[in-house]
């Protein structure tokens, strides 16, 4: 698909390259949105700081790409009011699975390279190795994190959050494990010899 021109690379077909492009865009903005929305619903006061809820909005925004994606491949129902909807020929299209998986590795690069540059930064800022292992403790915890938050509020409508019971369960859960993010800090400062 790729065609080679003076050292430069050029698609084959850029209308589809720039519908990747712009449905990668479109899909980077839902996640980071929708990880925005669930940092505004955790409670005030957490141990954890700046850096680690930003890092933690990165890998709820990383989680709800891997569970839209999911949600993609499975095989749609086979009733005869989808098989009709998607025979009308005003029905919106179908999006390729090659296409799909191209958006979806498009948005997971960007997503994986600003959690490595915002753990390395914190890291450089603090003169700690971000390869050491406290770091990558540091991290897990953060990752762990965003997981048990993400599992509480998936399938619940944001907007409604305050009202749903499953407010007070994230309240508990993100409480306790942002007690054991800024617990694997502080370990990873004393490590380095760093006054917390």
């Amino acid at each position: 698909m790729l065609d080679e021109l003076n050292t430069l690379y050029i698609p084959a077909n850029e209308r589809q390259l720039r519908r990747i492009q712009r449905q990668g865009e479109e899909l980077d903005r839902n996640v980071r949105g929708w990880a925005g929305k669930v940092i505004d619903v955790l409670p005030g006061g957490l141990p954890a700081n700046a850096d680690e809820i930003y890092l933690l909005s990165l890998y709820l925004a990383q989680q709800r790409r891997k569970n839209i994606l999911l949600d993609a491949c499975v095989p749609p129902p086979s009733n005869i009011w989808y098989n009709l909807r998607q025979a009308m020929s005003f029905a919106p299209r179908q999006v390729d699975r090659n296409e799909l998986e191209a958006i979806h590795r498009n948005v997971a690069a960007q997503l994986e390279s600003d959690i490595e540059r915002s753990s390395a930064y914190f890291c450089s800022d603090n003169n700690i190795p971000p390869e050491s292992e406290p770091a990558i403790d540091w991290r897990v915890a953060v990752r762990f994190m965003s997981q048990s938050v993400y599992s509480r509020v998936a399938n619940v409508d944001l907007a409604k959050i305050a009202n749903h019971p499953r407010r007070f369960e994230l309240a508990l859960v993100a409480r306790e494990l942002a007690t054991e993010v800024a617990e694997r800090r502080r370990k990873m400062f004393v490590a380095f010899g760093i006054a917390a």
